[in-house]
């Protein structure tokens, strides 16, 4: 362990604050893959955990079991911890190594309040995108369902995001129809979210189960065409560098229709 994780696993915000002023990293792993902010989360340390973010901390890693800082918050049950992981770009729909969500542990530790919490988020996030995509082409595009819940990734996490989902393809596939993916670029600002699919974009390409997909609109990389197959699917998006953006992406993909 590092001298970060020790401070953030012993709660010493104080010495915390000075390693930070040090330059100490605060996104070191463990051979299991844990982190300072997962031990802080695990340790229901509040103040810690908002000294990490506020640092820079990675929300959004996993350890070698695939939970997330955030799942041990769920565990917990501290709604408080929970509202600054999800406000700070937490990704709710990351599932545990046994395909667990942050929801699930929720559930089952009978968190019922961070669970409800944890759903209005979600359910947020899902009326901005599918409103942001209607005001976009101006109503002429219906959304017919959800190919995958909506992912949540920040651009100071890396250039990569790389996700697995399995597809079930509808019985009765509606004439006319398609499979888009989105990535919208988002802003958190308490429970408001702001998100748009225009101007300049941090996306490079978008490879699904190793076929490059082809944006939509020639002068803009937020919308692309989208083969998802029946089973296993495997998408990687190369996004350019951006270690101090607090822009978070949004990345869903819906069939649609034109109206």
């Amino acid at each position: 362990m590092t001298l970060v994780m020790l401070a953030a696993a012993g709660g010493h915000d104080d010495l915390l604050r000075v390693l930070i002023r040090k330059g100490a990293k605060v996104n070191g792993r463990q051979k299991n893959g844990t982190t300072a902010l997962i031990h802080a989360a695990e340790k229901n340390f509040l103040t810690t955990v908002a000294i990490l973010l506020e640092a820079g901390a990675y929300v959004n890693m996993q350890q070698s079991s695939g939970e997330t800082a955030l799942m041990k918050a769920c565990k917990r049950g501290n709604s408080d911890i929970v509202r600054l992981m999800i406000e700070s770009g937490a990704d709710c729909n990351i599932l545990s190594k046994h395909q667990n969500s942050a929801m699930h542990f929720a559930k089952q530790c009978n968190n019922i309040l961070v669970y409800e919490q944890l759903r209005s988020h979600l359910e947020t996030l899902s009326k901005v995108a599918e409103d942001t995509i209607r005001d976009y082409f101006e109503a002429r595009l219906a959304l017919l369902e959800p190919v995958f819940p909506i992912a949540c990734h920040r651009l100071c996490e890396g250039p990569d995001f790389s996700m697995d989902f399995n597809y079930k393809p509808p019985q009765n596939v509606p004439e006319g129809s398609g499979i888009l993916l989105f990535v919208f670029h988002s802003n958190f600002f308490g429970k408001e979210v702001v998100a748009r699919l225009c101007g300049p974009c941090s996306v490079q390409a978008v490879v699904l189960n190793d076929k490059f997909q082809l944006p939509v609109f020639l002068d803009s990389h937020f919308i692309y065409s989208f083969s998802p197959t029946a089973g296993l699917n495997k998408l990687f998006i190369r996004l350019t560098e951006a270690p101090t953006a607090k822009v978070k992406l949004l990345i869903g993909a819906y069939r649609v229709q034109l109206q």
